[in-house]
């Protein structure tokens, strides 16, 4: 049994809840049809669950999660948007302040008894759903080197050990990972055709290089972007994090449905930007739009050009903050991305590399941090 706290408006839709989550479910149910109250009920005594709706008088369910997302008690409390606003837009913006996952009024009571569960579930972190680590890197300005990023730490972070890290990589247009691991990729993402592919398949995509890790590539034609929706990214996800140590994926630079569900799974997320005005307005932008997952932002300043057009001074002011880690530039990619070989394999004392290194410690105590 949990205590599930339900905030809407409605009597009506309340009483529902009362005898679909009580009668049906067996749980214990906090319901308020005051969104200042439902707040406050949450803040002064974390339920194990929110159910909130979205258009309410005075502050809208948006408003409720970012602030409930702020909070310590309440940062990682699992949160269901229920409400009738039901369009695609509506449940990448309930994604985007914070909310766990969004169902669209009405809803049937079995459909929701089984998301509670899901969530519910997710919560207690049941070891066989989350036997690896998620890392995702994301920008929402290209250019910022985060693929190149991402090919060298999964060889760090891989150790030299096969089989232990897996990449995905979602960028719709054209992604850039195979390129860097010099790797065929027969069938991509671009073959999953449901929200529930068959395991089967997802073996087959999942391919191997030689040095051990693995990736699920990106198509190279973009006419495929719609295949990767939210719970098309969650189950890919669910598939390596049940077979890896670690999952890094390659974000797409916007905060799409899957773009939303591959951070609201990751353990934490790499935020990348360079030493310049553009690089540094869209970070400033996303960790506005992600403020409701903050405690898992580690943002990374990478170098990627030889003289910096901003001192680290201005960037620290921009960011009102230093950035966890700071990446050297390192003209030696150019060869290594055309040779198809990772600078972490050829380079292994280069110092961009050491740096990486260190990123990774650092990445590493976070998480450790992050479960004490």
């Amino acid at each position: 049994m949990a205590r599930i706290l339900v905030i809407d408006d409605s009597a009506d839709l309340l009483d529902m809840m009362r005898l679909i989550l009580a009668k049906r479910g067996g749980h214990q149910v906090v319901l308020s049809a005051d969104p200042a109250d439902g707040l406050s009920k949450a803040l002064a005594d974390p339920p194990d669950l929110a159910i909130i709706d979205v258009m309410m008088p005075g502050i809208t369910g948006y408003d409720i999660v970012r602030r409930l997302r702020e909070q310590p008690q309440t940062a990682e409390m699992p949160i269901l948007i229920l409400t009738a606003r039901g369009q695609p837009i509506d449940r990448e913006t309930a994604l985007q302040v914070g909310a766990d996952e969004h169902m669209a009024k009405p809803v049937m009571p079995a459909d929701l008894l089984a998301k509670v569960d899901e969530l519910l579930a997710r919560r207690r972190g049941a070891p066989e759903e989350r036997a690896g680590r998620i890392l995702t890197l994301l920008s929402l300005r290209g250019g910022v080197g985060v693929s190149t990023l991402v090919a060298n730490l999964a060889v760090v972070l891989a150790g030299g050990t096969p089989d232990v890290v897996a990449l995905f990589d979602m960028n719709p247009a054209s992604g850039q990972l195979a390129l860097h691991l010099r790797v065929k990729a027969e069938r991509t993402w671009a073959s999953l055709r449901d929200a529930s592919p068959d395991p089967a398949l997802l073996e087959q995509i999942t391919i191997r290089h030689a040095s051990g890790i693995h990736i699920v590539a990106a198509p190279f034609s973009p006419l495929y972007a719609d295949r990767l929706t939210g719970p098309t990214v969650e189950a890919v996800l669910a598939f390596l994090r049940g077979r890896f140590e670690a999952v890094l994926v390659d974000a797409p630079p916007l905060l799409s449905s899957g773009a939303m569900a591959a951070l609201n799974a990751s353990d934490l997320v790499f935020l990348v930007l360079s030493p310049e005005v553009g690089a540094i307005q869209a970070a400033l932008a996303a960790l506005h739009a992600l403020q409701g997952m903050r405690s898992r932002l580690f943002l990374v300043l990478n170098q990627v050009q030889e003289q910096p057009p901003l001192p680290m001074s201005a960037v620290e002011r921009a960011l009102k903050r230093p950035p966890d880690a700071v990446l050297p530039f390192e003209p030696a990619h150019r060869t290594a991305l055309a040779r198809g070989v990772p600078l972490a394999l050829e380079q292994p004392q280069a110092p961009y590399v050491q740096a990486l290194h260190r990123m990774a410690v650092a990445a590493v105590e976070r998480l450790a941090a992050s479960t004490e």
